[in-house]
């Protein structure tokens, strides 16, 4: 049982992006955006990865369910967050 309970706390992120992304294409949520919405999973797919790939680092070296959440979504919350910055800095370098 906690086996599976680590399963299911490393792939639910992706589970729940694979959903958004399935309720954007179909348009039963829509932002307003069109088709375009559908751009609005894709930092969620990243962040998603990362904490699965994370998670499983860490549950590989046997640690507590508790921070093993907490270290996958922290790290995948960052590295999202330097990917943004970096998009952004380029952006503002090349149309400046």
């Amino acid at each position: 049982m906690h086996a599976l309970l680590k399963l299911f706390l490393a792939v639910v992120p992706l589970l729940l992006t694979v959903l958004l992304a399935w309720l954007l294409m179909e348009s039963h949520l829509s932002f307003g955006g069109g088709e375009k919405d559908i751009f609005l999973a894709v930092p969620l797919l990243v962040w998603s990865l990362v904490y699965l790939c994370c998670y499983l680092v860490l549950w590989w070296r046997r640690s507590a369910i508790a921070r093993s959440v907490v270290v996958s979504s922290g790290l995948a919350t960052a590295v999202v967050a330097v990917a943004w910055l970096v998009l952004f800095g380029v952006s503002w370098f090349r149309f400046r």
